[in-house]
């Protein structure tokens, strides 16, 4: 039973309780950020005939626009993923979502820093180092509800669970190597920060869980 009256659905502790009020915050922070991001791109300033030029000149705002949005679209799908599984949510976990979010909102600061400033060493470093605390504290979610399974849905293996930790770390793990790379090679870098999200969007990283959910039920039946 954990830490909640199953029978009655009422939290025992102060601070415990369904996860749909904080779900509604991440998606609501995610989607503000998401926009935001695009507002920060500003209309090209100069003489009408020289339009097209201009929009050129653009052209590395727009793709560090773009690169962000998919970043972020990453993160929350996965986000998304973990919070399907909880049941409940508890004080630290509730933290921990809110210091995620604190994270994310800082995004459109060192995103327009990247879009302004894509070669230089310092805005593709410091943008690297910003997508890897986000990675490391979505990860840190998991990593918390599989040592609180009483806050998961029922019916997930303990092998699912331990083998699920260092995969929910992928992101972070990711954006810390790409963020090596441009510190000693920013356009190494840029390219690393497109890879990154390759496996989640592709869904390979999905279907790797789903055959490790599987392996998980196929070894408690075959112990039983």
């Amino acid at each position: 039973m954990g830490d909640m009256d199953e029978a009655r659905g009422v939290p025992e502790h102060p601070g415990m309780g369904p996860t749909r009020r904080l779900e509604a915050l991440v998606d609501g922070v995610f989607a503000i950020v998401m926009t935001i991001i695009v507002i920060e791109i500003q209309l090209p300033r100069g003489q009408q005939s020289n339009l097209l030029a201009l929009l050129g000149q653009n052209a590395p705002t727009l793709l560090g626009y773009g690169l962000v949005f998919i970043t972020l679209g990453t993160i929350w799908f996965g986000n998304r993923t973990q919070n399907d599984f909880a049941r409940f949510a508890d004080h630290p976990y509730v933290w921990l979502n809110l210091l995620m979010l604190m994270l994310i909102a800082f995004v459109p600061y060192t995103a327009n820093l990247l879009a302004h400033y894509p070669t230089e060493r310092v805005a593709v470093v410091t943008y690297g180092i910003h997508m890897t605390a986000i990675g490391v504290v979505d990860g840190s979610l998991w990593l918390y509800l599989t040592f609180h399974p009483w806050l998961l849905h029922p019916g997930l293996t303990q092998y699912y669970l331990s083998h699920s930790r260092l995969p929910a770390f992928t992101i972070g793990i990711g954006f810390g190597i790409a963020t090596l790379l441009g510190l000693a090679l920013p356009l190494a870098g840029l390219i690393a920060y497109l890879l990154v999200p390759v496996p989640h969007i592709s869904g390979m990283y999905y279907r790797w869980l789903t055959s490790l959910a599987h392996s998980g039920t196929d070894r408690e039946e075959a112990q039983q």
